[in-house]
């Protein structure tokens, strides 16, 4: 029999927690979202609204330097404090900067790419495309991505039922643009992955996501998650939380062929 679990009362989330529960970048996702660059090819990266950079460090793991941008110092600094951490073939390519999207803290045509992961759906899609095509050098890639719950799983839906009593959320991925600055159409793809976490790292996940701290009967919430989870462990300890990570990537012509 599994052991049963009890919830934590959890106040909110902040960056340690967010870092520590929310999913990685995996190598294959990063390497197609900046064009399956070939290897041994390094490129100069913009990573925008990073948190605490989970996609930064797989991009900078990859060979790449990465200039990593957030509002949030907070999540900055844990940030920089993890980077010092990497395996060898991130260090030191890692450049935490406060910024936004609006308002990129890097010069003209300074990047080969742009990553922005989790996050668009934050932006001022008109200024944030005006920004990321000034950085872009020509020939650039831009690209986003989103964790998404698969919601063909049953015990997914479960989940949903628990914290989306009002039904899901707005579908975030609708905010990338058809068109970015009038140059070219998206290509996406699918990646599906299941997300494994003991039941008490699923409590903390579900404590961080910004619908649920907010809640004022947040802890019978999470009791709810706790008993579902506990429902779902295998014998390993473990919970799979059916992902798809839905990417979109961009490669921009060069300047002086359009118009």
């Amino acid at each position: 029999m599994n052991q049963m679990h009890s919830a934590p009362t959890v106040s909110g989330h902040n960056a340690v927690l967010h870092d520590a529960v929310r999913p990685q970048w995996s190598a294959e996702v990063i390497s197609w979202l900046l064009g399956s660059p070939l290897l041994g090819q390094r490129l100069e990266v913009l990573d925008l609204g990073v948190g605490t950079g989970l996609g930064t460090r797989s991009i900078a793991t990859l060979g790449h330097s990465v200039t990593a941008v957030d509002t949030d110092n907070d999540m900055l600094s844990v940030l920089r404090k993890v980077s010092e951490e990497l395996s060898h073939g991130g260090v030191g390519l890692i450049t935490a900067a406060n910024g936004s999207a609006e308002s990129i803290p890097l010069e003209d045509e300074s990047v080969d790419a742009i990553t922005c992961l989790q996050a668009w759906h934050w932006m001022d899609a008109e200024r944030a495309t005006f920004e990321c095509d000034r950085v872009l050098r020509q020939d650039g890639m831009m690209a986003m991505g989103w964790h998404t719950w698969d919601r063909t799983s049953e015990w997914v839906n479960g989940l949903a039922a628990i914290i989306e009593p009002d039904g899901p959320p707005d579908d975030q991925t609708r905010s990338v643009p058809r068109e970015f600055a009038g140059r070219g159409i998206f290509e996406r793809k699918d990646f599906a992955f299941n997300y494994e976490l003991s039941v008490d790292q699923l409590v903390k996940l579900a404590s961080s996501w910004a619908f649920v701290a907010q809640r004022s009967d947040q802890n019978a919430v999470l009791a709810k998650v706790c008993r579902l989870g506990d429902q779902l462990e295998s014998s390993d300890g473990l919970v799979r939380f059916p992902h798809i990570t839905a990417a979109f990537r961009l490669q921009l012509p060069s300047k002086d062929l359009v118009g």
